[in-house]
């Protein structure tokens, strides 16, 4: 075991309120790097125990692979270096107190290998003392059987790892294509160039990578790949990537198969064994990946979304995984890493390796300030539009993956092509080689199809997400009462279809009213179109659409006089 597994595996010897790395939440971590450790990397933190009364992590213990910083309220900081450790010593003794009783005292010291001696009580306001030692012994033993003291990032995503990290990574999911039924379909090949795009493997690395993929008999045992993995990461990233390799591999075995059923895949099984999944982790991830297809499958808006990712992020605490693991490679939608993280960020968390409040305080003050400005917007349907900024963000930047993995189709079908010119001016056009490859090309052709068809998908649904799902007809009847605007009224109108409101009760429906509804069936130049028509007559400004639709209910009422 590491340092950093070690310590992640004890820090709870401290008492309470103590948190590991990437599960830090951003505002306990940041209250000590700028309290207590300025020095420290951000992402060399291993664990932290939070013992400030306020809770703002500004005092504490901040655990490293080479130190641990503490912080006691009226205390200097102080840093201890594990190599100039000797050992931590724990006693208690008594003392005489008034009116003749006596008083336990607890005793804390560290000893240097230089002789000089710390007493650490002054410095363990709110920490466990017998546990603070039993944890700085305990990193002491690991040290004598031969583990390092290094700092090492705790949350280094896929795409920040090595080629032969990421290259092992990719043939354990290519070993799954094959081993389900001894080829790889369009679909996935689609996918697992998605999930090479997102974790931007070289060129380079991509060739040995085609190459693994065009020949079954190239494939390499699982044990020997996991085993590679195992030796390239570091202990508590290793964790990371055996969970988030589950995940890629789970997503691929869900396309064509119930996911709840996996255990009855051998290869899925043995992978889990081989990875120490549980059955638990094993649920979080069929609800992660069912969680990021049904906010584009359902259109959910940002309010929804963030509901949907903060059931996740409890479930996810529930069974002692970090949501880190959970996006490692990134949304199984198309999302790399990184794109998880900001777009989590901007809604209020504090990106995947840790989370923030959801409500701030200047957040709260802004909504307060615009209440009525947001009461009007509500009921203009204006803001159903401005919800919706989290999955318009999502499908720019799924959009951007597409577009990386249809470069990377176009290079190998470009690749595959040059090796069938070479082997067919052998002569030999009837050769097992030429058969493979011309195969082989006719699948590539077929997948980079489907990704220009899912990027066009795309496209419709990112015009979508700027256009009102149900159609104000009042409003449109206001703002299109020019003759020269009869056509531009006309096609809008075209676009909608009339829809009772879904998920009522039968009673409910009899006496509910058809809403114009968005057509499911849109062409991207028809959501394009209408987009263009709706700014043309400013359909989602307030004011216009405010006093359009009282001009026309108006009008309405008193009969028209013109």
């Amino acid at each position: 075991m590491s340092i950093h597994k070690y310590i992640k595996d004890h820090i709870e010897l401290l008492g309470a309120a103590t948190y590991t790395a990437p599960s830090i939440p951003d505002k306990k971590l940041n209250g000590a790097l700028k309290s207590y450790a300025e020095e420290v990397e951000l992402e060399h933190v291993i664990a932290l125990k939070d013992s400030s009364i306020l809770s703002t992590g500004k005092e504490g213990c901040l655990f490293l692979g080479e130190a641990v910083y503490l912080k006691a309220a009226f205390e200097k900081p102080i840093k201890l270096e594990y190599g100039a450790l000797e050992k931590a010593a724990y006693w208690t003794s008594e003392k005489a107190a008034s009116f003749g009783k006596v008083k336990n005292m607890e005793h804390v010291e560290v000893t240097l290998k230089s002789g000089e001696t710390i007493d650490m009580a002054p410095h363990l306001l709110n920490v466990n003392y017998r546990g603070f030692v039993a944890l700085l012994n305990g990193i002491l033993e690991q040290a004598a059987q031969g583990k390092e003291f290094v700092n090492s990032s705790q949350a280094t995503p896929l795409s920040e790892m090595s080629e032969q990290v990421k290259g092992n990574y990719i043939k354990l999911v290519v070993n799954y294509a094959y081993l389900d039924d001894s080829v790889i379909d369009v679909e996935e090949y689609m996918d697992i160039m998605s999930l090479i795009a997102r974790i931007d493997i070289t060129s380079s690395s991509r060739l040995d990578i085609r190459g693994y993929m065009i020949d079954p008999s190239y494939a390499q045992p699982m044990d020997s790949l996991i085993a590679r993995l195992r030796n390239e990461v570091e202990e508590s990233s290793y964790d990371l990537l055996s969970k988030s390799l589950f995940k890629d591999t789970l997503y691929l075995f869900g396309r064509r198969n119930d996911m709840t059923l996996w255990e009855q895949n051998e290869y899925m099984k043995a992978l889990a064994e081989s990875l120490t999944i549980t059955q638990e982790e094993a649920t979080l991830m069929i609800a992660a990946i069912q969680n990021d297809e049904d906010i584009l499958k359902y259109r959910k808006n940002d309010s929804q979304i963030t509901k949907s990712m903060k059931d996740i992020a409890a479930k996810a605490a529930g069974v002692g995984v970090p949501l880190a693991a959970v996006y490692f490679t990134g949304s199984v939608a198309g999302l790399s890493a990184a794109g998880i993280t900001s777009g989590l960020a901007t809604m209020g968390f504090g990106g995947i390796f840790g989370f923030s409040s959801m409500f701030t305080g200047i957040g709260a003050l802004v909504l307060v300030g615009l209440g009525t400005y947001q009461g009007i917007k509500k009921v203009s349907g204006i803001s159903d539009i401005q919800n919706n900024k989290q999955r318009e963000y999502m499908l720019q930047a799924i959009i951007r993956n597409t577009q990386k993995s249809l470069s990377f189709l176009i290079e190998d079908i470009n690749g595959i092509s040059q090796q069938l010119i070479v082997e067919m001016k052998k002569g030999n056009e009837n050769s097992e080689r030429i058969q493979k490859l011309s195969a082989m090309l006719d699948m590539l052709s077929r997948s980079a199809k489907l990704s220009v068809a899912k990027q066009e998908e795309n496209e419709i649904e990112k015009v979508i997400t700027m256009l009102p799902a149900k159609l104000d007809l009042d409003r449109l009847s206001g703002l299109t009462n020019k003759p020269t605007l009869e056509k531009v009224r006309l096609f809008i109108q075209s676009c909608y279809e009339e829809k009772l409101p879904g998920r009522q009760s039968e009673e409910a429906l009899e006496s509910a009213k058809a809403e114009c509804r968005l057509r499911s069936d849109l062409t991207l130049n028809e959501a394009e179109d209408l987009k263009s028509l709706f700014d043309q007559i400013e359909y989602n400004k307030v004011t216009q659409a405010v006093f359009a639709s009282a001009a026309t209910k108006a009008k309405g009422f008193f009969g028209d006089r013109t």
